[in-house]
């Protein structure tokens, strides 16, 4: 065995080992590697942030309803109770009271109806949003037979996690 010194320590080494390569310092390499992690989370936790914060109201109102007509087209009748997928689209007040309004009004307050039509889901519109600070307002449009529609004015909220829906109203 064969004793070498390295930045003022004595080590100890295989007759075979290669002495002329360079080491890292560890203080480099933990340095290095810290502001790899740091970079890495950064990059990891603002990149959905960006992207909800940049949704603007139709685009909620729009991802909402299209979610929401989907599930009841394939008769889950209380799309609901995915409570982590409608809290992305509405306030936590209107997902709590939500249920109580749609015994109120003896309908599903997000499509002013008791049953639904299955062509909604692909034939929906939105209507360019109002918006005034941090509230905007929209009107969603279900087509119902050659003349007929339902129109729900939809009311958002603009919070911390971006917009969200906060209040429906049957227009009709």
């Amino acid at each position: 065995m064969m004793r070498r010194r390295h930045k003022g320590r004595a080590t100890r080494s295989n007759s075979n080992e290669r002495t002329d390569c360079k080491q890292m310092n560890p203080k480099h390499t933990f340095t290095f590697v810290g502001a790899l992690i740091i970079l890495t989370a950064a990059v990891w936790t603002s990149a959905p942030a960006r992207a909800q914060q940049a949704a603007t109201p139709e685009d909620v109102t729009r991802g909402f309803y299209s979610w929401y007509l989907h599930q009841l087209s394939q008769d889950h009748a209380e799309p609901l109770k995915q409570k982590t997928t409608a809290l992305k689209y509405l306030t936590p007040q209107l997902y709590a009271n939500a249920p109580r309004l749609t015994r109120r009004m003896d309908a599903d307050i997000f499509i002013c109806a008791q049953d639904w039509d299955k062509g909604w889901e692909k034939n929906f519109t939105v209507s360019t949003p109002q918006i005034k600070n941090n509230s905007a307002t929209t009107t969603v449009t279900l087509p119902s037979g050659e003349t007929d529609k339902v129109r729900i004015n939809v009311t958002l909220l603009k919070a911390a996690p971006g917009w969200r829906i906060n209040k429906v109203a049957c227009a009709n």
